[in-house]
């Protein structure tokens, strides 16, 4: 087919040789952290050169040429939190912006007018579609502005021991650089290519048309298309629940990174934690830049091994196999059923079986009815580093003994934090990623009478309603017990998960005494107050509370 440029022949000639001629606009010194915004030139587009925006920083005693080149999502910026956020663990960074022109920002990389596709703002169909050649689009231009930002970096610390971070888009643009260029390694965050692929579930059974320009796009920009051409060992980090990155897939793209560097590769799975990265990741992070840019030794396991069974009992059971070259510390499995839409998936903690040096074993409760099962693994080993299994599916046919009835009651305290995940983060997480402080996530509280409840400090969601055990009846109303600690108004509000409309009921709670509300699906308006017509399986409900408060006793009556 023509016009179909695969990564090498859209690469070889790419020439970065000249100048930068970097300008430095201002400094700060702040909590220890020095920050310069600077502005380099990047690549001639016939009309003009690229004027990349960036910061650059290092601790202010203790600086460091060891280098993250931080690239961030395509309608985010340069961030002063997240550059301090990796300063503070040793190492210096830059961080620049590729959206370019926005309403309202003061500093941005200025994209000559041939290249007006390359600001988010105006990419049209530049950055979701290759209508004529692979180098006509927002992600070449991207692209680009990272290679000349690698060059800076050079020429700033003298040295070539240089990290990616990506954060979303800046994960696409990550792998791409990963191959065009040599570092130390790659952090590629909830960015895994498959964008042809986009709201087409990898389990469903819907086909995938694909016409020549699809071709085009998956052969020159698909991140999937990059991993057997990186030049460095990767990090995958990924999110339960996240609608714009599919983590079913993340593992196809991981299978693909090229050889010479798979076995330093991992790929790891924050659950709960909606789209954003939890604390075991973050730490995985962490160790896996100081054993790759830092080059200290770090003991990385491999990746866990899931194996899905009946036992002698004709119990459906689960597996985890662990590295034996490392001592485990810890290791839990969870669960989902049914649902392929991944951010849509609600995930359970398995009950142990067994356990043995070797391996350990967990139950797998599904419901009667369910016709697929996804399950997913992590160890954590006593050096602290977490690594996580691929994704197992199976489907189910026949009986288990250990399946379940379908099940009125949402969540009662018995179940943990089961159930209930954070409330997307963007606003409190680091760079709308990184959930860094574990009060963030839910969490056992304690309150009048020693009656414990379910609580995380930005609010609660549930996906189980579209688990067919605990999804409605027609008639059913919701109930739950709640307490607060001082009189405080409360949202509960459900999102059809088609439509993504919104239907919300204030509720004025009195403070410090647990009560019990009824909530009828009529108390449930959208913006236009009309109200919501019955409860169904494909809503997801979320607690808004601006005090400390507690949820227990969910159950539809």
């Amino acid at each position: 087919m023509p016009n179909i440029l695969t990564p090498l022949q859209l690469w070889n000639n790419f020439d970065d040789s000249a100048e930068l001629s970097p300008e430095i606009l201002s400094e700060t010194v702040k909590d220890g952290v020095r920050t310069q915004s600077v502005t380099f030139l990047g690549r001639d587009t016939g009309v003009g050169r690229v004027k990349i925006f960036a910061k650059f920083a290092q601790s202010d005693k203790n600086p460091v040429a060891e280098t993250v080149l931080i690239l961030p999502d395509s309608v985010a910026t340069v961030d002063d939190k997240v550059i301090e956020f990796f300063v503070n663990h040793g190492v210096s960074a830059l961080m620049i912006d590729l959206r370019g022109e926005w309403e309202g920002a003061e500093n941005y990389t200025v994209y000559p007018e041939n290249v007006a596709y390359a600001n988010t703002a105006k990419c049209d169909r530049a950055m979701d579609y290759v209508d004529t050649t692979a180098d006509k689009t927002t992600w070449y231009e991207w692209v680009a502005a990272g290679i000349f930002a690698r060059k800076f970096i050079v020429e700033r610390t003298g040295s070539e021991n240089i990290a990616i971070v990506g954060l979303r888009d800046g994960g696409e643009v990550g792998w791409k650089l990963a191959m065009v260029k040599k570092f130390s390694c790659l952090v590629s965050v909830c960015a895994a290519g498959w964008r042809a692929y986009a709201g087409k579930n990898k389990f469903s059974s819907e086909e995938v048309e694909l016409d020549e320009e699809r071709y085009r796009f998956i052969g020159g920009i698909d991140s999937q298309a990059y991993a057997p051409y990186v030049q460095c060992p990767v990090l995958l980090l990924c999110s339960s629940n996240d609608d714009r990155f599919d983590y079913d897939r993340a593992y196809d793209t991981f299978s693909r990174i090229n050889p010479e560097y798979a076995a330093d590769s991992v790929v790891a799975y924050s659950i709960q934690c909606n789209a954003c990265i939890g604390l075991k990741s973050i730490d995985d992070m962490f160790m896996y830049l100081d054993k790759n840019l830092k080059n200290r030794q770090v003991f990385i396991p491999k990746p866990a091994e899931i194996t899905v069974f009946a036992d002698e009992e004709q119990n459906l059971v689960a597996k985890a196999s662990f590295d034996l070259q490392g001592i485990v510390e810890s290791c839990r499995m969870y669960m989902a059923e049914d649902c392929l839409d991944s951010s849509l998936r609600e995930w359970t903690v398995c009950p142990e079986k067994s356990k043995t040096k070797e391996d350990q074993q967990f139950y797998l409760n599904v419901y009667e009815k369910s016709s697929i099962v996804f399950a997913i693994c992590y160890v954590k080993y006593s050096n602290g580093f977490t690594v996580w299994s691929k994704l197992a599916v199976r489907k189910i046919s026949g009986k288990f003994r250990n399946m379940q009835r379908k099940c009125k009651v949402i969540y009662t305290g018995k179940d943990g934090t089961d159930g209930f995940s954070v409330i997307n983060h963007g606003a409190n997480a680091v760079g709308g990623m990184f959930i860094n402080d574990e009060v963030m996530m839910p969490r056992l509280v304690e309150k009048s009478k020693g009656v414990k409840g379910l609580y995380a400090a930005g609010g609660l969601t549930s996906y189980r309603m579209n688990n067919p055990r605990f999804s409605p009846q027609a008639g059913n109303v919701l109930s739950l017990d709640i307490y607060t600690d001082e009189n405080v108004r409360v949202i509960f509000e459900l999102t059809d998960v088609a439509t993504k409309e919104k239907y919300v009921c204030h509720w004025d709670i009195v403070g410090k005494v647990w009560q019990t509300l009824v909530l009828e699906a009529k108390f449930f308006k959208n913006l236009s107050r009309v109200s919501l017509p019955n409860f169904s399986s494909s809503l997801r409900f979320s607690i808004h509370c601006s005090e400390q408060f507690a949820v227990n006793n969910v159950m539809w009556l």
